[in-house]
């Protein structure tokens, strides 16, 4: 048995947010791997299998390292695996970012809206986080309207990972404020 945390699954209508593991390395892979899905990403070649192994060993460490991470995000009516979400930590800034990718059948159904709630949601309850930024890609309609579902604000341009993006925000005090 290996040192990782126990990670919480959360479930949603027609998802289920569970613990990554090396089986699931192949099917991230191939999602990686789809036209366009790293359309808005530093780099749009998708990694070698190899390179997403240790993406998903990262992800498992981040829990153990942090009290938050990537869940991966199965479709609950037929368990397959349709991307990742979760709050990953920016060493470079020190602020703490949601994050989804999403198989490109699963797009515009609403899918990463709600995926990313209940790590939203499990952030305030669960830890002591008191600020959740979200990064996009300026000509990224689509999740900068997640974002703005979910709850961030839009607050400026700024350069992370090379690029121009736009940062979102939600701060703790915004988010026990909300109605739910």
């Amino acid at each position: 048995m290996d040192d990782y945390p126990t990670i919480p699954t959360l479930e949603t209508s027609r998802l289920i947010l569970r613990a990554s593991d090396q089986d699931d390395a192949s099917a991230l892979h191939q999602i990686l791997s789809e036209p366009g899905v790293l359309r808005y990403f530093p780099s749009d070649k998708p990694p070698p299998l190899e390179r997403v192994e240790r993406i998903v060993e990262s992800h498992r460490k981040h829990w153990a390292d942090n009290e938050y991470g990537w869940w991966a995000v199965e479709d609950k009516g037929n368990g397959v695996l349709v991307g990742w979400c979760g709050l990953g930590l920016l060493e470079e800034t020190n602020e703490v970012e949601i994050k989804y990718l999403l198989r490109r059948s699963h797009w515009g159904r609403g899918i990463a809206t709600e995926a990313a709630v209940p790590c939203i949601d499990y952030a305030y309850r669960e830890t002591d986080l008191e600020t959740i930024i979200g990064l996009t890609h300026p000509e990224n309609i689509a999740s900068q309207k997640v974002l703005k579902k979910i709850g961030l604000t839009f607050r400026n341009e700024a350069e992370y990972f090379g690029m121009t993006c736009y940062r979102f925000t939600i701060e703790r005090a915004e988010y026990d404020s909300k109605p739910r």
